[in-house]
């Protein structure tokens, strides 16, 4: 029987909302987030905004629940609670209801604690395409959602949509940067802009508006891009600002550990549709803190 007395310097873990989708199977959403802000040290607390039999890429007649309404109960009980959160980290919203609930959200946990982070990932679309749900009123609505925001990390076509500019498949570094430091007018303190190619690499292009400096990281093309790598890359980014790491050191340990879940799953020939293979990277997870 282990004693109690021997129990010491108990570290109380920081709390994360993700208010994410659940797939039941495949990696993507809740199953890439959850298990990446656990092994970094930050206690996910879920809000899930809906449910699927499977991820959507790569898989037809999947079941989706939307929650909304659960997640307004759950948001009511919370708040009886009294629940005071270190960050908030949205993703898929499905309705403009569900961002009028992040917002609620944001707004009653500042009041409760004023130094909490919040990263909204606006998942709009991707290649240039909305995805199947995505209205353009749902579009305004997360341009509005993006302005409370701390941190934001959309790819090329989410920074276009929220922009209202063309799409740019060949969007090189230094036109990210200017689109970087657009949405950062908008009212977050730190943008990142992933999926950026050129010449043959990846790059990130992150803009820190308190320092009015400009980050890029890069890393080696694979040509296989896997589902959940967004949700992977943002929660190790979130799970680092909310510790207090530096933005350009964070955006760069975030890319270079989200490359390597990357490559890892492309050599072992994981199926494309069961997404990112977040369990290669669990080790170098830990190591971080």
């Amino acid at each position: 029987m282990l004693s109690t007395n021997k129990i010491v310097n108990v570290k109380v873990m920081k709390t994360v909302v993700a208010v994410h989708d659940l797939s039941c199977y495949a990696k993507s959403s809740l199953t890439v987030v959850m298990p990446s802000l656990t092994a970094l040290g930050i206690e996910p607390v879920v809000l899930p905004t809906a449910l699927l039999s499977t991820q959507t890429d790569g898989f037809d007649n999947y079941l989706y629940e939307d929650l909304t309404k659960q997640m307004r109960a759950i948001l009511k009980h919370w708040f009886s609670l009294e629940l005071s959160f270190d960050g908030i980290y949205s993703g898929f919203l499905g309705s403009q209801e569900q961002v009028k609930i992040v917002l609620d959200l944001i707004e009653y946990n500042r009041e409760k604690n004023s130094k909490s982070f919040v990263t909204v990932d606006p998942v709009l679309g991707d290649q240039g395409s909305v995805y199947g749900p995505v209205s353009s009123t749902l579009v305004e609505n997360m341009s509005f959602l993006v302005t409370q925001a701390d941190l934001i990390t959309p790819n090329i076509t989410e920074a276009a949509l929220l922009l209202k500019k063309s799409y740019d498949e060949n969007l090189n570094v230094k036109k990210a940067a200017a689109w970087a430091y657009e949405l950062a007018k908008m009212g977050p303190r730190y943008v990142v802009i992933t999926s950026v190619m050129n010449k043959k690499k990846g790059y990130v292009v992150a803009y820190d508006k308190t320092k009015d400096k400009i980050f890029t990281s890069h890393h080696n093309y694979v040509p296989m891009s896997f589902p959940g790598c967004g949700d992977l890359f943002a929660s190790i980014l979130t799970a680092m600002m909310v510790k207090e790491v530096p933005f350009g050191k964070a955006v760069r340990k975030s890319d270079e550990l989200v490359s390597k879940a990357v490559a890892l799953s492309w050599q072992y020939k994981r199926e494309q549709r069961r997404g990112i293979a977040v369990e290669f990277i669990i080790k170098d997870l830990t190591r971080l803190f």
